[in-house]
């Protein structure tokens, strides 16, 4: 058990809706999101520096690319240029863009795009009986969106075991985790079943795997981070200073450092002034590294 004296805040960012953070080792940086600001960020932990690129509509989750990245939009996806700030159109979203938006995602090993939805009507009172849950879509080298799991409203945990054979994610309504056996040279997950049940706060959000293969899961609302072992058992918690946290990556030298984001969006603009901590980015040092990352595959073109 390890407590919230030992989580340092690392960037004041009191962001609405932070997430997907990925660690960049080329350059040292830890890419994230900021889903409903919306924007693309780079945060330097060696300078403090945070670069910021707003983005056309709200980001789910990105892939690092070699010039930049590929980013989930509510619209689409497409790959983000770093030297020039440039999109460009990949492929639309796989979805009504009235009803949903992107959520957690990120690149399985071989640097397929997974990324899963969130039910988010632009009109709040929505009454079309239309599904309000879909898959999680996998978009690989044959540049198409192609659905990976069973339907779920707001996805998240999703994840891969050191080896690849297993892939994690969740619904969190549901404050459900599953584990599938996962096909890396096809990309296809089968055989899924519970991993663990969570029991505080709104349920699982974010998380990300060390090289012990124990999967490390944001609880939002709970204010805590919690270390599953590869039978689903809870191993260790940490606390911390913020009631929602979102994602947690491994990142910093030899993937050392665990980082968490943060999320604000749940208070009221009075809670926000009262606890300006919530929305920031976190760190604290990992008992075991983490698992490199991999680059997204671009679709092979002709």
């Amino acid at each position: 058990m390890r407590g919230a004296s030992q989580v340092r805040c690392v960037l004041r960012a009191q962001a609405l809706n932070a997430e997907s953070p990925v660690w960049d080792e080329r350059s040292g940086r830890l890419f994230w999101v900021c889903l409903r600001e919306p924007a693309l960020h780079a945060f330097d932990p060696k300078t403090g520096q945070d670069t910021a690129w707003k983005m056309p509509a709200w980001i789910g989750t990105l892939g690092l690319t070699p010039t930049g990245a590929v980013v989930a939009l509510r619209t689409g996806l497409f790959e983000f240029t770093e030297q020039d700030g440039a999109l460009r159109f990949l492929a639309p979203a796989p979805f009504d863009p009235r009803r949903f938006t992107f959520n957690d995602g990120g690149l399985d090993p071989r640097g397929r795009l997974w990324a899963g939805p969130m039910y988010e009507p632009l009109e709040p009172g929505d009454a079309s009986s239309a599904p309000r849950a879909l898959p999680f879509w996998c978009y690989g080298g044959e540049g198409t969106w192609r659905p990976g799991t069973a339907p779920v409203q707001t996805a998240n945990t999703l994840a891969w075991s050191p080896d690849g054979r297993t892939l994690y994610h969740s619904d969190t309504p549901q404050k459900t985790i599953w584990a599938s056996d996962y096909d890396v040279e096809t990309g296809t997950a089968s055989n899924t079943r519970v991993f663990a049940y969570t029991h505080e706060g709104v349920g699982p959000d974010g998380a990300s795997v060390d090289r012990d293969g124990f999967l490390w899961c944001a609880l939002y609302g709970a204010g805590k981070v919690v270390r599953f072992d590869p039978l689903g058992r809870v191993e260790r918690e940490v606390l911390m200073p913020v009631q929602y946290p979102t994602r947690p990556a491994f990142g910093g030298e030899g993937l050392g450092t665990i980082f968490v984001t943060s999320a604000n969006h749940s208070l009221s603009p009075e809670e926000r002034r009262q606890r300006p901590e919530e929305g920031n980015l976190f760190a604290f040092e990992a008992p075991v590294p983490g698992i490199p990352g991999t680059t997204f595959r671009m679709p092979e073109k002709g």
